[in-house]
């Protein structure tokens, strides 16, 4: 009994050690996410005269609202009492959206087409914006890592009435995994965490799904990957729908 006290507390002290690093690191971090922010501001609204291409002002635009995105990620890590936190909530329809948008030019600039598929029925579900974005955008970053130029990456959704879940697809015809690279990226924990080198060049922690996975699990609902070496990879989000018993 003493034994499992013990470790119930070391367990606690580490959480809290892990949350004030947290706090420290997202301090550190808001300087220069500050004078970013207000760099692509300028360039979104061309205040030094135009710039030399039709699409760099929309690109502009992306990199603020990102930017901005993370100031505010800091500012909630940074609250010391997380009960306090107010939790922004959005449809799905309109957190995918928006990622898709996020994330068009850079699967463009890789020549990698990226779709959204949404149905007309699809209700106005609505979920924490930000553990959404952050699971979604992981999964889509991944996607476009992994899938060759010519291929293509679907952000999906649909309900399953019957389940009383929402199902958010995030599929790519790119490079796929074998069994056991799926096992491990689904390990518990940090444990599959392993760097990766995309086919594009881009390098990675291997941290990705780890965090898609733990933010899903906050919005209730569950992962599942399934991938085939050669033949690409898909990730399953399953929400609850609201009224479920």
């Amino acid at each position: 009994m003493r034994s499992d006290l013990a470790s119930a507390e070391s367990d606690r002290r580490l959480s809290r050690e892990a949350a004030a690093q947290l706090r420290e690191i997202a301090h550190e971090l808001r300087n220069p996410l500050n004078a970013l922010t207000a760099i692509a501001e300028i360039f979104r609204d061309q205040r030094f005269g135009p710039l030399p291409g039709e699409r760099y002002p929309e690109y502009a635009d992306l990199a603020h609202g990102a930017a901005l995105r993370m100031l505010q990620l800091c500012d909630r890590l940074l609250l010391e009492d997380p009960a306090a936190r107010s939790v922004a909530t959005s449809p799905v329809g309109r957190v995918l959206a928006d990622i898709v948008g996020l994330f068009g030019p850079m699967a463009e600039e890789r020549g990698v087409s990226l779709v959204l598929d949404l149905p007309d029925t699809l209700p106005e579900i609505q979920v924490e914006a930000e553990a959404l974005t952050s699971a979604v955008n992981n999964l889509v970053v991944n996607a476009i890592k992994f899938t060759p130029r010519g291929g293509r990456v679907t952000v999906a959704a649909r309900t399953e009435p019957s389940e009383n879940v929402a199902v958010l697809v995030i599929s790519d015809t790119g490079v796929g995994m074998d069994p056991e690279e799926v096992a491990r990226a689904m390990a518990p924990g940090w444990a599959g965490a392993v760097s990766t080198l995309g086919v594009h060049g881009d390098t990675g922690s291997g941290m990705g799904l780890a965090v898609v996975r733990r933010q899903v699990e906050a919005l209730g609902g569950s992962l599942e990957l399934r991938s085939a070496r050669g033949k690409g990879t898909c990730a399953i989000i399953r929400l609850p729908l609201p009224g479920g018993g």
